[in-house]
């Protein structure tokens, strides 16, 4: 299976960070093609699932079950679409005063053939890195006005 990571720094505490991560009404914002929730039972709990569409032009209906839970530490799942499935661990640690995200992404596509390896290296590997940085890129946008905002209203300097 093909494997990508990518990480970044986030301005805002990790529990601002993990607690963002997980409210369900920010995913629309920062998870690329996002839609909606379809159903969700215990997550993010071990073994709690999430049901979520993609928008039009995304991944269709998507099927996640987390595998490992570790509050405010990591965070991994196997996800089901109809063109792929994988493995998805998210970490997270603290750098000064600020957060680390990283994603650990393990993925094969759900069809074979005997071409499927030079499809995936030369058209969906790129399109699958893309949708990660432009998550964590929004990600980490959205947090830290989320944290920003917090801030302000607790009468802080931010």
């Amino acid at each position: 299976m093909p494997r990508l990571e990518e990480s970044l720094l986030v301005e805002a505490s990790l529990a601002e960070v993990w607690d963002h991560y997980f409210e369900p009404g920010g995913w629309p914002a920062w998870v690329d093609g996002f839609a909606a929730v379809e159903s969700i039972e215990g997550y993010p709990s071990e073994g709690g699932t999430l049901v979520w569409r993609s928008n039009p032009a995304g991944r269709g209906t998507v099927r996640e079950r987390v595998i490992e839970h570790q509050p405010r530490r990591r965070h991994r799942i196997e996800f089901s679409d109809p063109e792929s499935r994988g493995e998805l661990v998210t970490r997270f640690g603290i750098e000064g005063e600020a957060t680390r995200v990283a994603l650990v992404l393990d993925y094969g596509l759900q069809r074979g053939g005997p071409l499927a390896w030079l499809t995936e290296r030369l058209f969906v590997r790129g399109q699958v890195r893309g949708s990660l940085q432009r998550s964590l890129l929004r990600f980490k946008h959205e947090a830290e006005e989320v944290a920003n905002l917090g801030d302000s209203l607790r009468g802080e300097p931010s």
